[in-house]
């Protein structure tokens, strides 16, 4: 059943940011992902923020256009939401050829479980990749300037509570995560999951802050041991090692073991900052079901207990 989001009187505009946004509809199930047409824009007034601002308990799907894109969005509310109501906000960001349904419907069951709001966010389709570097893809889109102002919107609309956002995503947007982790500022936390990380691109710089980072791979995923085609991927315990570094942490880990198949090395500065690296054993670059939720719980336990400072 389709919803129409009523215009909101007194809107806030984002800055310059102007795009045609999409009627938010109500999912009933994840069979039926319902349809969204674009609206015209209402004389640069008519902004996500309001939109976000009057999201309906569950599964709501939002199409918005950005740069000239068309963009989309399945947000995930409790179901006991309230808009008096600050949120923590989980960015799900899928692997290539993907699209929003995948992610969604892995994480959306812990928008009860655990309070949250889960976006699940759509690359440029049919390309379907996220720009984790430049001149990677044949077409490059500004991956990074549109979670940014999804962020902001979040903020605006008084969704996200600021201090608790954050961001995993598999393969390509595992990697996209890593970009996020060195470029930008909003996330309290990321987990980059089933990926590489690029050498030389992905390395934090003097303008990257301080972040907790989880990253989750199998040791049989093609990613761990490192890669070179075109660009030059670093191994999982080097890429570790690089943030371990960075973060200031302790050389030694804090090691748990979940099972027979998951390791858990965790690295902590002194003021509380970690950086970690989740081991799972014998699998390759998708990870048994089982397996993949036990991990997931676990990276959802290290991204909650981290908050911005400011």
């Amino acid at each position: 059943m389709k919803v129409l989001i009523p215009i909101v009187i007194g809107l806030i505009v984002l800055g310059c940011w102007e795009f045609r946004v999409g009627e938010v509809a109500k999912i009933d199930d994840y069979a039926k992902v319902a349809k969204s047409k674009i609206l015209p824009e209402a004389n640069g007034t008519d902004t996500l923020a309001a939109y976000f601002a009057s999201l309906s308990p569950g599964i709501n799907e939002v199409k918005t256009e950005y740069d000239g894109r068309l963009r989309r969005l399945i947000v995930t509310t409790p179901k006991i939401f309230s808009h008096q109501h600050l949120y923590p906000i989980l960015f799900c960001f899928h692997g290539a050829g993907g699209k929003a349904d995948g992610p969604s419907k892995r994480w959306s069951p812990h928008a009860d479980k655990r309070g949250l709001v889960i976006i699940s966010a759509e690359a440029v389709q049919p390309q379907a990749k996220w720009n984790f570097t430049n001149k990677f893809h044949a077409e490059e889109h500004d991956d990074v300037g549109f979670i940014l102002k999804v962020v902001e919107a979040l903020v605006a609309g008084q969704v996200a509570d600021p201090k608790t956002i954050y961001a995993t995503g598999h393969s390509s947007g595992g990697l996209f995560c890593y970009r996020l982790a060195k470029e930008t500022i909003v996330f309290a936390a990321l987990s980059p999951m089933s990926c590489g990380m690029v050498k030389g691109v992905h390395d934090p710089d003097q303008k990257t802050k301080f972040v907790p980072i989880l990253q989750v791979i199998g040791d049989q995923d093609k990613s761990f041991n490192g890669s070179q085609n075109r660009v030059t991927m670093y191994s999982a315990s080097k890429r570790i090692d690089v943030w371990r570094k960075f973060n200031q942490c302790y050389p030694n880990p804090v090691v748990l073991k979940k099972g027979k198949e998951i390791t858990v090395y965790t690295y902590v500065n002194q003021a509380g900052i970690e950086v970690a690296l989740c081991q799972v054993k014998g699998q390759g670059h998708f990870i048994r079901r089982d397996l993949r939720d036990s991990a997931d719980s676990l990276a959802l336990d290290f991204l909650l207990k981290h908050r911005k400072n400011r």
